[in-house]
């Protein structure tokens, strides 16, 4: 809680998966994927709440492993490929009850993202008073090595607005329920940028990405046990 602010958070990790069968719960350099996110969640100083929204029984077993257990099964008509993320929210906060003023969107899929990120992204809506922060990162090369392909192949210089270009990396979500209900987007006019390291904003959607993220884990445990 930050002073009298009450802050849920919701992990929504659904079975299906168009790319990769089950990564929610594969394991990630020592760990299930989605236990990354839980880490972080629980790791947080600011999340009153933390709830899973699954339909998928070996992601609500590991919820309940990790001290997370999920209040309630997501319905499957919220659960297939074309299902909505913001409804997905919606029926959590419908299940859960309560009066929350912020709600955070933790996808499992961004295993690198800390639990500092997910405070400093609260904090800054927060002191801000905007209606929702998203995280960004860089663009993973500087401006300076992206350029443009004009006709026959030319190359010419990237617009100038590219050095102020950020990636959504989906990481960390912070909306005002109410806002997140009128315009049902967690990028309503007024939303800022909590800016992230490119390091931890990846997202983990291909077998190439969770190796990579796997190998990337792996080099940060290892230079913190030197």
């Amino acid at each position: 809680m930050i002073g009298d602010r009450r802050v849920i958070g919701i992990i929504p990790a659904r079975a299906g998966s168009r790319r990769m069968i089950g990564k929610n719960t594969r394991t990630l350099a020592g760990r299930p994927m989605i236990g990354w996110t839980l880490a972080a969640a629980r790791a947080s100083q600011v999340l009153d709440r933390i709830v899973v929204s699954s339909d998928d029984p070996a992601v609500l077993d590991l919820a309940a492993e990790m001290g997370c257990p999920a209040p309630f099964v997501r319905p499957a008509v919220l659960s297939g490929p074309e299902a909505s993320v913001i409804d997905a929210v919606e029926h959590a906060l419908g299940e859960v009850g309560g009066v929350w003023d912020y709600v955070v969107l933790l996808q499992p899929t961004s295993p690198l993202r800390r639990a500092t990120d997910i405070d400093a992204a609260v904090a800054l809506a927060e002191e801000s008073g905007a209606p929702a922060v998203v995280s960004v990162s860089p663009l993973s090369k500087p401006a300076g090595f992206h350029v443009q392909m004009q006709v026959g192949g030319r190359l010419q210089p990237p617009p100038d607005t590219l050095a102020d270009t950020f990636v959504v990396n989906g990481a960390v979500y912070v909306a005002r329920p109410d806002r997140l209900s009128q315009e049902r987007s967690f990028r309503p006019e007024g939303a800022l940028g909590y800016v992230m390291p490119v390091e931890r904003g990846w997202d983990v959607d291909t077998a190439d990405e969770f190796a990579a993220c796997e190998a990337r884990l792996r080099a940060d445990s290892d230079s913190r046990a030197t």
